[in-house]
């Protein structure tokens, strides 16, 4: 029984081993990783590791260039996002709170672009009831839509006019302040800037 190791040792014989294979694998390995990516020898080092892992195996160019479409597409969108956020921000962030501009330029990015993919399958009016019922769930959509129908049809002249109308006709207090008829106005007001800055 005394001639067995004890547990220490054995513990400190692993760890020894595992210190020399770690030392083994940094200094004694043939291969050094290329500093230098220009040099002549960098070359056969990364066709080495590309000949281990062939991506080429994994996706078809056609399939590569199509999930860099798709990725270019998001990011385009999503920075158009941050844009018209940015836009409804500057333009209406005394009279309704951040996170509402935030959606309703969300909103408002998403409808354009199905409009745009689908072929305008929606009038003007029925997007701006649709950016409008996400943010204000409580409100009826047939109000919505005779509540949408002016600054709809003003659209055809000048969006800005239609928006301008409505920033005069809404006190300037602060967004609780408001009565929900105004709420809603202002609402539709601030969709149809937003789905005009996301035309452009």
């Amino acid at each position: 029984m005394n001639n067995q190791p004890s547990r220490s040792q054995f513990s400190a014989n692993n760890s020894t081993q595992v210190e020399l294979d770690l030392l083994n694998s940094i200094v004694l390995d043939d291969i050094a990783y290329p500093w230098n990516p220009e040099a002549a020898e960098s070359d056969t080092y990364f066709d080495s590791l590309e000949q281990e892992l062939p991506l080429s195996d994994l996706l078809t160019d056609l399939e590569i260039t199509s999930g860099c479409k798709h990725f270019y597409s998001q990011t385009d969108r999503l920075f158009s996002v941050i844009d018209i956020q940015n836009s409804l921000f500057e333009k209406f962030s005394g009279l309704a709170p951040k996170n509402l501009l935030n959606k309703l330029g969300k909103i408002a990015v998403n409808i354009v672009d199905q409009v745009n993919s689908l072929g305008s399958i929606l009038s003007l009016s029925d997007q701006l009831v649709h950016c409008v019922s996400e943010v204000l769930p409580g409100w009826d959509l047939e109000d919505l839509e005779v509540m949408a129908r002016p600054l709809a049809y003003s659209m055809r002249g000048s969006q800005n006019d239609a928006v301008e109308n409505t920033l005069a006709t809404i006190q300037s207090t602060s967004w609780s302040d408001l009565s929900e008829v105004e709420q809603a106005r202002l609402s539709l007001a601030i969709a149809l800037y937003a789905i005009s800055e996301a035309n452009n």
